[in-house]
């Protein structure tokens, strides 16, 4: 686990800006969550001190000017750097000026052409990959030689995660999925059940996507809440909308005659959007313990009859008789470290360690308890993350299979999939889904 970001912003506010510089600090505060520990590298080859020894305000300038230098391209060099020591100077100390210039042009002569990216590039001592599908040349070969420390340093993912997924996928997998983070997501929106009521205008603004019922939202960022309340869609990437089928695949016929299923971790409600279609019989006890997410699923689904909303301490006195578990399906969409996500939640890659994944386990074995009960005999337990640690996934399915009992139906993982520079119309984040019939 890495240390604690600098403050990036150095107690600016971005609605200090207009919108168009506010859009570029974003932008810049996105580029150095995702690839601090590239970047860190790059800086630290030019400096006498370890980069993690200087004040955390000179940190976050230098993180911030590498950033434009090395991955921004219509970004000068000379006023990344010009700018950069100005703050410095005006925000921090007139000395850090100094260090900030000097630093800055390391990096500078150390950064060279973009290129098309090499076939060999987790090989490489000179190449870093870029989140558009191409690469920055080094002007000489000073990447580490090790390859785990090499892949790290070019897709900043820490060293012992990148270490693990080595383990359980082998070297060149983990390496593409750690890849696979480096550049944004696409925003995709499922219209599974409305596609054929989108208008010609509506198309415009999509792609499909190549998991059916997926589209990729190309148009306004400003108009997408609007589309996606006038045509009942929602936001939600192909992996994470394979959970619910899969639910009602294994269901079967019986699905139509399914009277409760509960969503025991409803979140923002999403995936009970999903339950409803899937199962039109059925009425949705969707539950959460968090406050502010509980008063959005309210506000979401009211006036929606076949929803119901509860504190999750609450679901074993609507879903059970007599202390009897009565529910047809209960989903388990648990918190998990979401490293089957990185590309969205960035800064994630830098909080998982062995402390915060047992947290994580014991956390899920929790939810594992209190759903178990609220079954009726023969029902759906289905247990789902967008995580890749097999202590989240199939670790949890054995303890779900033998500490319920039952049939384990569906043990699925997903991987990411879309490498930067391909057609966002294949990608797709990382999940796992167990099913069993308890």
């Amino acid at each position: 686990m890495v240390a604690a970001f600098p403050d990036l912003g150095l107690g600016v506010s971005f609605d200090e800006f207009e919108p168009r510089d506010a859009a570029f600090a974003h932008a810049i505060y996105d580029a150095v969550v995702r690839r601090w520990l590239t970047l860190e590298f790059l800086i630290g080859m030019g400096l006498s001190r370890p980069f993690r020894s200087l004040e955390p305000g000179v940190q976050s300038v230098l993180l911030c000017g590498a950033a434009q230098i090395a991955l921004f391209d219509k970004v000068p060099v000379h006023a990344a750097i010009d700018e950069s020591v100005n703050i410095a100077k005006a925000r921090i100390r007139v000395g850090a000026g100094g260090i900030v210039n000097a630093g800055l042009r390391r990096v500078a002569e150390l950064c060279g052409d973009r290129v098309e990216r090499p076939a060999d590039w987790m090989t490489r001592r000179d190449c870093v990959p870029l989140g558009d599908g191409r690469a920055m040349m080094l002007t000489r070969p000073c990447l580490p030689e090790e390859d785990a420390k090499r892949i790290s340093v070019l897709c900043s993912i820490p060293k012992p995660l990148l270490e693990r997924w080595g383990a359980a996928f082998g070297h060149v997998e983990a390496s593409e999925v750690a890849i696979k983070t480096i550049g944004p997501a696409p925003t995709v929106v499922n219209a599974a059940g409305v596609a054929n009521g989108l208008t010609q205008s509506d198309a415009a603004s999509l792609l499909p996507h190549e998991r059916s019922g997926s589209f990729v939202w190309v148009g306004e960022r400003r108009a997408l809440g609007t589309f996606l309340e006038r045509t009942g869609t929602w936001v939600q990437d192909p992996a994470s909308a394979e959970v619910v089928p899969t639910v009602a695949a294994a269901a079967g016929r019986d699905a139509d005659a399914m009277r409760l299923v509960v969503d025991l971790c409803a979140g923002q409600g999403t995936k009970t959007r999903q339950l409803l279609r899937a199962f039109p019989n059925a009425t949705i006890v969707a539950c959460e313990v968090d406050d502010d997410r509980l008063a959005t699923l309210k506000r979401v689904f009211a006036g929606t009859a076949r929803v119901k909303v509860l504190h999750a301490h609450h679901a074993p006195r609507a879903c059970q008789d007599g202390g009897v578990g009565v529910a047809d399906v209960v989903l388990l969409d648990v918190p998990c470290s979401n490293t089957g996500v990185l590309s969205r939640r960035v800064e994630a890659r830098y909080r998982l360690d062995a402390k915060s994944l047992d947290e994580l386990v014991k956390l899920q074995r929790e939810i594992i308890a209190v759903g178990r009960p609220l079954l009726r005999s023969g029902g759906l337990l289905a247990y789902s993350t967008c995580s890749l640690e097999q202590e989240e996934n199939e670790s949890q399915r054995d303890h779900i299979v033998s500490s319920c009992g039952g049939t384990l139906m569906v043990d699925r993982r997903t991987m990411p999939r879309g490498l930067p520079g391909e057609p966002f119309t294949r990608f797709n984040d990382g999940s796992y889904v167990a099913v069993a019939r308890v």
